[in-house]
């Protein structure tokens, strides 16, 4: 399988839309993801169909938190990351415990272009940092 190189404009365009709107802060989102196992908790709510109510399900993630990224910001961020193919998402689903919600256990790690991007991110932080 070949690597398909993030063009110049998918880059900024990425950097630009971004939900986290600092070089270190999405540097640190994508170092963070890398290599990590994420727990999430599906919590499904089932109603009585005899009283008239539809059958739905809620699904609650817990979302890791990061110092200085809210993590309403981090899960826009990680959905952002998977649409400019950064990031791959693998879940694995555990057997639910009596009385306890499903769990499903993620894993993120970075792409080719993810590595990429953070290569990109680390010159400009270092960069930024010189200056200073």
């Amino acid at each position: 399988m070949s690597a398909v190189k993030l063009s110049d404009e998918k880059l900024v365009e990425f950097l630009w839309k971004s939900s986290l709107k600092s070089f270190p802060a999405i540097l640190d989102a994508l170092r963070y993801l890398d290599g990590k196992w994420v727990p999430e908790e599906a919590e499904y709510e089932l109603f009585d169909g005899t009283t008239g109510d539809d059958s739905t399900e809620t699904i609650q993630i817990k979302v890791p938190q990061i110092p200085g990224i809210p993590a309403t910001a981090l899960l826009a961020f990680v959905i952002h990351a998977q649409a400019f193919n950064l990031i791959r998402r693998m879940p694995k689903r555990m057997a639910a415990q009596a009385g306890s919600p499903e769990e499903i256990g993620v894993f993120y790690e970075l792409t080719p272009s993810g590595s990429y991007v953070v290569t990109v991110l680390e010159i400009l932080t270092d960069a930024s940092a010189e200056r200073i």
